[in-house]
């Protein structure tokens, strides 16, 4: 799967990943254009089909690349030898805003692909979920002595990982439903208000 486009120059695969998930993500899988797909990128429908065969590989592939590419810009941008597991969380969400920034349509392309899920569900749907990566996150270089004296840090790094997760399942279904618009920098200072009172429960 990951070599469908990796002899593609990057402008050009990234034309072509927005536009079909633009597409995918404004119709059903049975709806979606592929004419619309090409004549959005500026490519021919023939090299579209060059490079996947078919619709449903294609579909597979953006799937596939919504998992990769958080994967990849997690492990290549975060400072892993940071040991403040909510600094490791505020780079993680400044990470994936960039991400969307650059993939304007994979966020309403997750909605689809993850709708009515929770992150639990999620993990366990889809093989390509980086597990390993997620568990890291949470256990791997941590400083426990940052946490208050007597406090079960096992349960509190459970309090912090289901805060994160639930407002990621509550802020995907406020985005489904219209209540709210993606708007980076909002999401950046909820997200960060989390953390803060985080940070004040738990650390000393």
């Amino acid at each position: 799967m990951e070599d469908l486009l990796k002899n593609v120059e990057l402008e050009k695969r990234d034309r072509i990943l927005n536009s079909a998930m633009k597409e995918f993500s404004k119709n059903t899988f049975q709806k979606a254009s592929t004419n619309k797909i090409v004549e959005d990128a500026g490519i021919s429908k023939g090299l579209l089909f060059h490079y996947f065969g078919n619709k449903e590989k294609l579909y597979k592939y953006l799937e596939f690349f919504t998992f990769k590419v958080m994967t990849d810009e997690i492990n290549n941008e975060l400072d892993w030898n940071n040991q403040d597991i909510l600094v490791r969380l505020k780079e993680i969400s400044m990470i994936k805003l960039k991400v969307f920034q650059k993939y304007p349509y994979l966020t309403d392309f997750s909605l689809l692909l993850f709708k009515d899920s929770t992150v639990e569900e999620i993990m366990h749907k889809y093989p390509d979920f980086p597990l390993k990566l997620y568990g890291q996150v949470y256990t791997h270089n941590i400083d426990y002595s940052l946490f208050k004296k007597d406090l079960d840090v096992e349960k509190a790094l459970n309090i912090i990982k289901w805060t994160m997760e639930k407002f990621s399942d509550e802020f995907r279904k406020d985005l489904e439903l219209g209540v709210t618009k993606f708007d980076d920098q909002s999401v950046e200072k909820e997200i960060f208000k989390y953390i803060d009172m985080l940070k004040e429960c738990f650390y000393r």
